[in-house]
């Protein structure tokens, strides 16, 4: 498994306890920990923090480099193994005079880093999945010739709650070229069952539990679900891969769906003026997309 901004070490962690729990056998245990996790962290303080992390929970080798991991050759990463990526990237950090910072550069680097068949799962700001800006279209675009587009999860908007950001979970095959008639998922999850309380924060709701298996069902096909939860579509590099640009709602809205709408929409629209993307919503074509 190979996390390439892996912060405090979250995603590795994670990722340790599920590989070992899935057995018994000690020779392997002992594999996993020396052998089978991978992660890049730029901030030395972050770095230190994750190296501390994996060591207190016996990782046997911290296999974690304090190196830009978009500086890495894809190839050479690629030795490691990885059959799965994670990935939470840097938020908003992609320029017109440094595209290399966008979120999917980072998604693209991680994907080319991975072996033939590896899945990968990145969370990342819904804004990613528009591609507004001319070299996030051409990311798009490269990401499709290479790799293929599993289906996006639109996530609670408090998921980062107190941050502002309204996150996606993107999945992809590596190595795989996305075929013209592959039908990705696209899951509206903001109802996760999690929710925000007073002076404590987001928590662990009675139904969250429920939500995460339904989710998880549809996900793999145990059930169908109505088109307001899953859609499921064909894909173009140019398409805003998100479940709310191929959903289709046919029912008469109420007063309160309205407002919640309008609601949802300023949240985002604030949140990206913050992010410094306002031009999402200028008439024409801004610096951005030029």
């Amino acid at each position: 498994m190979l996390d390439p901004t892996c912060g405090t070490a979250g995603f590795l962690v994670a990722a340790m306890h599920h590989m070992i729990s899935a057995t018994e056998n000690e020779t392997k245990k002992k594999s996993i920990r020396k052998k089978q996790l991978h992660g890049y962290e730029l901030q030395s303080n972050m770095f230190a923090i994750a190296c501390t992390n994996m060591i207190l929970r016996d990782d046997g080798n911290s296999n974690i480099w304090c190196q830009d991991f978009l500086k890495q050759n894809s190839a050479q990463v690629q030795l490691k193994g990885a059959t799965v990526g994670m990935m939470n990237p840097p938020y908003s950090q992609g320029t017109k005079d440094d595209p290399s910072q966008y979120e999917l550069s980072f998604v693209e680097h991680l994907l080319d880093s991975l072996v033939v068949g590896a899945r990968a799962a990145v969370i990342v700001p819904q804004s990613s999945m528009t591609g507004k800006t001319k070299a996030e279209q051409a990311f798009k675009a490269s990401i499709m010739k290479n790799h293929t587009l599993e289906g996006v999860i639109t996530c609670n908007t408090d998921t980062f709650y107190g941050v502002g950001t309204n996150p996606v979970i993107a999945v992809f095959t590596a190595h795989e070229p996305h075929p013209e008639d592959k039908v990705c998922k696209f899951i509206d999850f903001r109802e996760d069952g999690y929710e925000v309380r007073a002076h404590i924060g987001l928590v662990e709701g009675d139904s969250a539990k429920d939500k995460r298996q339904h989710l998880l069902d549809v996900w793999n096909g145990r059930i169908e679900a109505p088109s307001k939860f899953c859609v499921e579509s064909t894909v173009q590099p140019d398409d805003e891969w998100l479940h709310s640009f191929y959903y289709f709602n046919d029912e008469i809205p109420t007063e309160s769906d309205f407002e919640k709408a309008i609601g949802d929409y300023l949240s985002f629209e604030f949140s990206m003026i913050m992010q410094n993307r306002e031009y999402l919503f200028t008439g024409g074509e801004s610096d951005e997309t030029e």
